[in-house]
């Protein structure tokens, strides 16, 4: 059988800097690792991922060679870089797929620049489409839907592959996957539904058991590994035992809602079996913010009692990783001092924040869009700027310079080295566990990187006019008597 080559890519748009800079989160592609797997022996396959290295050169020029067909992922800050990447290659005679968020929420526009488009999930459809396309009779559309994840049974994303290439360190890990909650800037329940889909327990501690000791730390990448009702609280209670029992224990992180602060058993499993830490969207303060992003599970805990949440997960010896949202209708001048005093008074572990991103398509996307407040709307060039450190949006009550004076003094008070030091400290005191505290020194110290380009940002934006050109084209021009008064930062 003739010998073929498919090569999948992960664009990266060039000069980005965000959670990719995150050294824990920086972590091998395992969607295409699935893909790998499932690729006939008669294919060779290559993967080029450019948070390492780059499928074009400065001319625009593809970097690889031979390739019969090229696969691409893309969510939509990563759309420009994709279809460049595409174009290149059809200028070489090579047909391109493009998958992910960005094709399966806007399959339109991405087919006007690939040959095929897979919206949904490409597992259950991957056979086919190689099938299809060594008999020349390759679609322009293929929905994989959303995959029952009990089909995926001993199926593992190809890690030596990707692990002998790019040397990563570490990996992530899929046991449960959709969200019910419709919370009103997240585009999840549109790529992986609103029915919360579980792996077997069996399977995933098979998994886990494989990759044992090889990479520095996993990460649970369900959106909320925890779940959603009493059941699935069981059942993740049961894969942490299971992994205490076999004497799996690995450094794992994943992401969780706050409701988790009650479960002490499952806490305590989670520790044994090597939590370090839990990332958890806090997004607000103010219960009108939360109100407006449809966040009902903080709402249901309510915020008076999110410093009883943060103390009972830390005593378990589990770094609490918060999430903040700024750039909400609701926020003020004040609302920079409040999460700071917050942070340092709860003793939050991590704290990283971002602006209010309106996603593809989300409740939030059209609800900005229908007010006339969207700015960077040239698309599809503008889809870079769609990522939680880029302002794409008129402001509410905050002026831009407000918003820059707010992050900057956010950034004084918490990332300064001093500050970051006394917060290691108290890590290492509360938390008794060193493996916990090191996480969250080395996120404080990475986020440290990514804040400030989040700033750079704003400031670009405010030095560019567009915002001003943005407010006066909507008719509510603002007039700042006094200029901008951005903090020293010593460093």
């Amino acid at each position: 059988m003739k010998k073929r080559k498919l090569v999948l890519i992960n664009p990266h748009p060039i000069g980005n800097v965000g959670e990719e800079n995150v050294s824990v989160l920086n972590q091998m592609p395992v969607n295409l690792g699935y893909l790998i797997t499932l690729m006939p022996e008669h294919w060779e396959v290559d993967v080029v991922d450019e948070t390492t290295e780059l499928a074009l050169d400065a001319n625009n020029q593809l970097t690889f060679q031979g390739a019969d067909l090229v696969g691409i992922t893309s969510v939509s800050y990563q759309a420009p870089r994709a279809y460049a990447i595409a174009h290149a290659c059809k200028k070489r005679g090579i047909p391109v797929v493009m998958g992910g968020v960005h094709a399966t929420i806007y399959p339109h526009e991405v087919a006007q620049h690939v040959d095929c488009v897979v919206t949904k999930e490409a597992i259950s459809i991957w056979g086919k489409l190689l099938a299809d396309f060594e008999c020349g009779q390759l679609q322009k559309r293929y929905d994989g839907g959303l995959t029952p994840l009990e089909n995926l049974n001993g199926l593992y994303p190809a890690r030596d592959f990707l692990k002998a290439k790019y040397k990563y360190r570490y990996s992530g890990i899929i046991t449960t996957a959709g969200c019910p909650f419709s919370c009103e800037f997240c585009s999840v329940p549109q790529f992986q539904g609103q029915k919360y889909r579980e792996r077997p327990i069996g399977d995933v501690l098979n998994e886990f058991a494989a990759i044992k000791g090889q990479y520095r730390g996993l990460v649970l990448t369900d959106e909320n590994f925890y779940g959603h009702s009493k059941k699935s609280n069981d059942r993740v209670r049961d894969l942490f035992k299971g992994m205490v029992e076999r004497g799996i224990y690995q450094n794992w992180f994943g992401f969780t809602s706050l409701n988790i602060y009650k479960d002490d058993e499952t806490l305590d499993y989670m520790v044994k079996s090597g939590c370090v830490g839990v990332l958890i969207g806090i997004e607000s303060l103010n219960k009108d913010a939360l109100y407006s992003m449809n966040k009902n599970v903080n709402l249901r805990i309510t915020i008076e009692r999110y410093y009883e949440a943060v103390k009972n997960i830390r005593k378990h010896g589990i770094a609490v990783w918060g999430t903040f949202i700024f750039g909400n209708d609701t926020d003020t001048t004040e609302t920079f001092d409040e999460v700071a005093d917050f942070i340092l008074n709860s003793q939050i572990d991590i704290m990283t924040c971002g602006i209010l991103c309106p996603f593809i398509n989300t409740p939030l996307y059209k609800r900005l869009e229908s007010e006339n407040r969207l700015f960077r709307n040239h698309f599809p060039e503008d889809w870079t700027y769609y990522t939680s450190h880029h302002l794409v949006y008129i402001l509410k009550k905050l002026s831009l310079p407000e918003l820059i004076d707010g992050m900057q003094k956010l950034y004084n008070k918490l990332y300064s080295t001093e500050v970051i030091r006394k917060r290691f400290q108290n890590s290492r005191d509360v938390l008794q566990n060193n493996n916990s505290a090191l996480f969250a020194l080395k996120v404080n110290w990475d986020w440290r990187n990514v804040f400030r380009h989040l700033l750079e940002n704003l400031k670009t934006l405010q030095a560019s006019g567009v915002y001003e050109t943005a407010l006066e084209r909507i008719g509510k021009k603002q007039r700042y008597d006094e200029p901008t008064n951005l903090m020293a930062t010593k460093i």
